[in-house]
């Protein structure tokens, strides 16, 4: 009996080490691979989670236009309902456009089959909003977490799974006040992929947070000659 026990006990055990730690060891070793490509290219990639934001959003996009560059926007699909037209702004004016799923449900506290449902609940909202069928787009993981049954899935399906290498913590519990903290880990680390939220708050100062340390990483590039470009060009080397 107790024999019985300790099988299952390994067995259970195996079987979680596959479902949680094999897709985090691989976020784990894609990010740093991201990394190195980002700083052998000399290259910043501005990505903008859980959007649109009705306010924010424009107000990032106008920075960008004037900016002259552009970015990756990792849409959560609950989002989108409402503000299609920015979706389609954002398509018109050349950025590229990510899913993030539909309501940002972790991967490792809900059923697999939620979570594979939640990444292609997000994909559909986004086809709807640009009017296409099976539109292909990169695909950022809720919390950075996947389990064994996502992971396999975006595999199989050849969906890009996007993360990031510097955090603009402009959702930290903490009141974030130092924005200008994106731009040294960039001018530091040489380049690198920038996860920063676009949703609309309540709060104005986490806005001007976001504002400024999206600000302050695109001076920083332009004062180093970095190249700022989206994901896809940054894989195919067109930076």
């Amino acid at each position: 009996m107790a024999l019985m026990a300790t099988f299952f006990l390994l067995a259970g055990a195996f079987v979680a080490v596959l479902y949680l730690c094999v897709p985090w060891l691989y976020g784990r070793w894609s990010r740093k691979a991201l990394e190195r490509l980002a700083i052998r290219r000399k290259t910043v990639v501005v990505t903008l989670d859980d959007g649109p934001g009705r306010q924010l959003t424009d107000v990032v996009l106008q920075v960008l236009e004037a900016e002259g560059v552009k970015a990756v926007f990792f849409l959560l699909g609950r989002n989108i309902r409402g503000n299609e037209e920015i979706v389609r702004r954002i398509h018109a004016e050349g950025h590229e456009i990510g899913s993030h799923s539909y309501d940002h449900l972790h991967a490792w506290k809900v059923a697999p089959w939620r979570a594979v449902a939640d990444i292609r609940r997000g994909r559909k909202a986004i086809d709807d909003a640009l009017g296409v069928e099976r539109g292909e787009y990169p695909f950022r993981p809720p919390y950075g977490k996947l389990n064994l049954v996502t992971w396999v899935y975006l595999l199989v399906t050849r969906t890009p799974i996007v993360y990031w290498t510097i955090d603009s913590g402009d959702t930290w519990s903490e009141a974030a006040s130092d924005h200008g903290r994106t731009g040294r880990l960039c001018r530091t680390r040489g380049g690198g992929v920038i996860l920063i939220h676009d949703f609309d708050r309540k709060a104005g100062e986490r806005h001007r947070f976001v504002l400024g340390a999206l600000r302050s990483s695109l001076n920083v590039a332009r004062e180093l000659r970095l190249s700022v470009s989206t994901y896809s060009q940054l894989i195919r080397g067109q930076t």
